[in-house]
């Protein structure tokens, strides 16, 4: 990976961030890093996933929670007050030629050394999460698909955990066992407002990426062809009941 496009986006829908992420796996011509946020909080849950079994629908419908199914495998994810990040790869290079558990941990390798240059002393944990002491701070979930990987995950910034342990379902004996599952960067870094937090984690992973991989990025926002596979993608898919709630094949 030597030249690497980066694209930065603030906050978008859900449906429309779900889409960008596959329009850019079918069509981006070189590797591309995006960093987005969340317009207002959602559920995602992974390709293979049962909604009725991963997720508390009623409370979901009552709060105006959107429960998205993504392309990608993995569980279900609570998205609030989060950076997430995606990348996408050709299938050649430093992540194509291992396999999917391996390039998980490879690209953890960027996105740890940027939480400990904000601070935070982060560890990858097997498949797929990172862990500050025992607790999640970012889990990922990928796809190959096209001849390219795509592999996106979560960063906590301030998200409600509370209110995540609501909407999802997580096995009580668990909780009991380990206590609280997850962290936020807010947590940690008391002292840091939630903007700032967002701004130093953005450059910090940036920055990790150049140093790790040997990378340079340009940054532009999506191509128009990209904008409009984008809104297919999100009316066949992401806006449309019969893939979130029973899968349609992609």
């Amino acid at each position: 990976m030597s030249t690497c496009r980066l694209v930065i986006h603030t906050a978008c829908t859900p449906s429309w961030n779900m889409a960008v992420d596959g329009a850019i796996l079918r069509l981006a011509k070189i590797p591309t890093l995006r960093l987005y946020r969340w317009s207002m909080p959602t559920v995602t849950i992974g390709y293979f996933q049962d909604i009725q079994k991963e997720v508390n629908i009623e409370l979901c419908k009552k709060d105006g929670i959107p429960v998205i199914r993504r392309f990608t495998g993995g569980g279900a994810v609570f998205h609030h007050e989060e950076l997430t990040y995606s990348l996408v790869h050709p299938l050649q290079g430093p992540f194509g030629k291992s396999s999917i558990i391996h390039s998980y941990s490879l690209i953890a390798q960027p996105l740890i050394h940027a939480l400990h240059a904000i601070g935070v002393d982060a560890q990858y944990r097997p498949i797929n999460d990172i862990v500050v002491g025992n607790r999640k701070i970012s889990g990922s979930a990928q796809t190959r698909k096209e001849g390219k990987l795509l592999q996106h995950g979560t960063i906590l910034v301030a998200t409600d955990t509370k209110k995540m342990s609501g909407y999802l379902t997580i096995d009580p004996k668990k909780i009991k066992q380990e206590g609280k599952p997850v962290v936020t960067l807010s947590e940690i870094l008391k002292d840091e407002s939630k903007e700032s937090i967002f701004m130093k984690l953005i450059n910090a992973i940036t920055s990790s990426f150049k140093e790790i991989f040997a990378v340079d990025f340009e940054e532009s926002d999506i191509t128009q062809q990209e904008k409009d596979m984008a809104g297919e993608l999100e009316c066949h898919y992401f806006l449309n009941e019969q893939w979130n709630w029973r899968r349609l094949s992609p």
